[in-house]
């Protein structure tokens, strides 16, 4: 199957024409399904939501440079950002299992996901 380009999503960023916060949500609710692909370890599914996001965000630092946000949504942005990293570093831990056998042989303790 080709890569999915992102031309096909209702919710594209150029299609968008509501407020900046509600593309920093989509990619928010983006990172979040596909941290429920890699949970199920579908990681077809992964990698066609990943380029996804990567068209969304593209879009999102074009239209952040012209749509500046309000004190309420910049608050708000950093909330999603954080989930963003968050949803990201659990992917990574389910895509690398390889890292936790590593960090278990060198002896480093890492709290476990909180999922």
């Amino acid at each position: 199957m080709a890569p999915d380009d992102g031309s096909g999503w209702a919710g594209r960023a150029e299609q968008r024409s509501g407020p900046l916060i509600e593309r920093y949500r989509e990619v928010a609710q983006l990172s979040r399904h596909m941290l429920a692909a890699a949970r199920r370890e579908d990681w077809e599914e992964v990698v066609r939501l990943e380029a996804r996001c990567r068209i969304l965000i593209g879009h999102l630092k074009e239209a952040a440079l012209a749509e500046p946000l309000s004190p309420v949504d910049q608050q708000r942005r950093i909330e999603l950002l954080r989930d963003i990293l968050h949803d990201d570093a659990q992917i990574r831990l389910r895509a690398e299992p390889w890292v936790l056998e590593l960090e278990r042989l060198i002896g480093i303790k890492r709290a476990g996901p909180s999922d």
